[in-house]
């Protein structure tokens, strides 16, 4: 299709050529055939880049969206992860707070259990107390007291021997005829009591293996003598076995364990029995037992392993040590839990969420490898058949844009002129872009409409150049337009010749270069004046100075520079602020314009510094001083006028604000003496000085050494 678009294009120009060569640079037409003949040339280089651009075009787009399709896909697993955790996590919570729960509320039916028990012991141990006086005045008293510890022993299953020992720890009374006359003194049991006698404790000793070979644990209380003082012991014998059926009975699942620990630490009984931890000291430090003892808590629950068998265990301990039996030492119930046991389920199902979790990562990230290769293919496929379309669409759309580059350049605007030089083609907007009438131009030449900035001279030249048909750039000119307002031109052209070469006229650009003026104008303003006084800086008072002294030269005439320092402007900045002190360096400003002639020079120096030059005073230099001097004073009595500043601030009812300034003034002549600016600057400055040492609001003058 291009390649005959090109052919027919190429045989429609030939056949154009010879009938209307005369008007090639006129004919639009012409150039719309150029542009198409040349279309498929360019359509089929365009096709080839198009080809490569949207390719990478495509497979830029579609990588992008893999990306987000995998990011995408990576927050999806997250998301999932985290709800399987939270799962798992509140599962695992769940199962530890359940298991709290139950170790604890075990532990406590054994305390309660057991509380009972030792009531039970230590109220009949108060029995045997009270019956002991008779015991010893009856004449057979000690076998009335075996028979009693008999009748107690049957009765309490948790008891394994009742003993009743004298003051020199012989056994006077049991309920075990084979104890009757042995003596325990050295026994645990009867030197605690011994050395620490106390009627109202039940003491409680620590386990210990007894003289008929039962491991057991002793619950005692001390018989008083007729003054109160230490006279024997009431014990009772704990039987490990009647207590071992109530710690069976917390055991609800496999891996449970219950142990009755003696308040020093000692274990007494354990269900189901372990010898790993049968008679061991457990107050070591860090233990659970010690962690609970310190904690002074009645009921603690720990986690951890136990350091004698490398057991990881929830542990639940509970004290014993009821206020009303008076105990020197308490009883502690612990019962454990292996982690692992417990945890099985939970374990179970970790396994579960992480083969699941990794059965759908795979799945998802198979499923989209294998979508976006697919995709991949089918983008490329679109992007060849888009590509074709655009590369003609492309060239068909340069070829356009070629003609209206020619009649339209961005801002610019197009003209043609013929031979003679006048305007035959314009833009049917110029008036919008120019401000110019349309029918102004056509039919006239340049020099014809005018320009305010150029002179006979400067048209001379320019046709000079069109008769010798040489291209011209940025040819200025300022008219006005409609509007009235002065207007810039930037004009460029070359000239056409037909195809034997015939002159026939120029084409070009033009632009309206206004702001750019514009602009200029500002930065050359803002470069050389004060833009709050709108006075002349310093870099234009130099300029004016070196006029000035170049003036005297040629007229033989004294010149003057006048030094102002202003003596009361910092107290209104610092009582008012700055946009009041602006306000009276504008007014100071207007004063010393309205005191000077128009061709003398009034500067801002900086800050509150302002310099007057006075140029043609006189050939004499007294005559000059004195005029110098009128000026001088004029100046200092315009200034020490009270100022009227409005005050505009927001809650101010002041209206005005009136503040009172005086001035020093520094004074020097010059001549035509060869003498810089900086001299004569600095002669002023000093001179000002003196006026502030004297006082201020003065006049001082300074004369030059030579």
């Amino acid at each position: 299709m291009i390649r005959a678009l090109s052919k027919a294009a190429w045989k429609l120009e030939n056949s154009i050529e010879f009938g209307r060569a005369d008007y090639e640079f006129l004919t639009l037409d012409r150039v719309r055939l150029r542009c198409i003949s040349e279309c498929a040339s360019v359509a089929l280089t365009l096709q080839n880049d198009l080809n490569s651009s949207m390719r990478a075009s495509a497979l830029s787009r579609h990588a992008r969206r893999a990306r987000f399709e995998w990011l995408l896909l990576v927050l999806v697993l997250l998301v999932i992860g985290g709800d399987f955790g939270y799962t798992l996590y509140e599962n695992h919570s769940r199962i530890d707070a359940r298991e709290r729960e139950r170790l604890s509320h075990q532990c406590s039916i054994v305390s309660l259990n057991l509380s009972r028990q030792f009531s039970a012991i230590n109220s009949a141990l108060k029995g045997i107390l009270s019956e002991i006086p008779d015991w010893r005045k009856q004449k057979g008293g000690q076998t009335s007291a075996a028979q009693h510890l008999k009748a107690l022993n049957d009765a309490m299953p948790g008891v394994l021997t009742f003993l009743i020992l004298d003051a020199g720890g012989t056994v006077q009374a049991s309920d075990k005829s084979e104890l009757l006359g042995k003596n325990f003194k050295q026994r645990d049991y009867f030197q605690a009591v011994l050395n620490k006698p106390n009627p109202g404790t039940l003491y409680v000793r620590p386990p210990f293996v007894s003289s008929l070979g039962s491991f057991t644990m002793s619950l005692a209380r001390m018989v008083p003598g007729p003054h109160g003082e230490f006279d024997g012991l009431v014990i009772a014998n704990l039987d490990a076995k009647e207590f071992k059926v109530l710690l069976d009975s917390v055991i609800y699942r496999p891996g449970i364990r219950a142990a009755l620990i003696h308040g020093d630490g000692i274990p007494f009984l354990m269900s189901p029995n372990s010898k790993d931890v049968e008679g061991v000291d457990l107050t070591r430090p860090g233990s659970f037992f010690n962690r609970h003892m310190n904690s002074r808590g009645d009921a603690n629950v720990f986690t951890g392993a136990f350091k004698s068998v490398d057991d990881e265990r929830m542990v639940a301990l509970q004290t014993i040590q009821d206020p009303a039996l008076s105990m020197d030492k308490p009883m502690v119930i612990a019962v454990d839990r292996r982690l692992q046991d417990m945890y099985a389920s939970w374990n179970r199902d970790v396994l579960r969420y992480a083969i699941a979790f990794i059965v759908l990562t795979l799945f998802f990230v198979t499923s989209l490898f294998l979508y976006q290769r697919r995709r991949r293919h089918l983008v490329l496929i679109k992007a060849n058949h888009e590509a074709e379309r655009q590369a003609a669409l492309e060239a068909t759309r340069q070829s356009e844009e070629r003609f209206r580059s020619l009649t339209k350049l961005s801002s610019d605007w197009y003209w043609e002129q013929d031979d003679q030089f006048r305007f035959v083609r314009l833009p049917g907007d110029l008036d919008k872009k120019t401000r110019y009438a349309n029918d102004h131009h056509i039919g006239k030449t340049r020099w014809e409409m005018g320009a305010i900035n150029l002179t006979d001279e400067d048209w001379k030249v320019h046709r000079s150049v069109l008769q010798s048909h040489q291209e011209f750039h940025d040819f200025e000119m300022m008219r006005r337009g409609n509007d009235g307002q002065a207007h810039w031109t930037s004009v460029s052209g070359m000239p056409i010749f037909d195809h034997l070469g015939h002159f026939k006229g120029y084409r070009g650009v033009a632009r309206d270069i206004t702001e750019h003026k514009q602009a200029e104008e500002h930065i050359k303003h803002f470069a050389f004046y004060d833009s709050l006084t709108q006075l002349p800086n310093r870099r234009l008072l130099r300029d004016g100075l070196n006029l000035a002294l170049a003036s005297s030269k040629r007229s033989q005439l004294y010149g003057a520079l006048l030094f102002l320092d202003l003596d009361n402007f910092k107290p209104l900045n610092d009582k008012y602020g700055h946009e009041f002190g602006d306000l009276l360096l504008i007014e100071v400003a207007n004063r010393l314009k309205n005191c000077v002639r128009e061709v003398d020079t009034v500067a801002r120096f900086g800050g509150d510094e302002f310099v007057v030059v006075l140029g043609h005073l006189d050939v004499d230099k007294n005559e000059s001083r004195v005029l110098t001097s009128r000026v001088a004073e004029k100046i200092r009595t315009s200034l020490c006028q009270p100022y009227l500043l409005p005050d505009k601030r927001q809650g101010s009812n002041a209206g005005v604000v009136e503040h009172h300034c005086t001035v020093s003034i520094g004074a020097t002549l010059f001549f035509a003496q060869d003498e810089s600016e900086d001299e004569i600057l600095k002669r002023a400055d000093m001179a000002m000085y003196e006026a502030k040492q004297a006082g201020r609001n003065a006049i001082r003058f300074r004369e030059s050494k030579s």
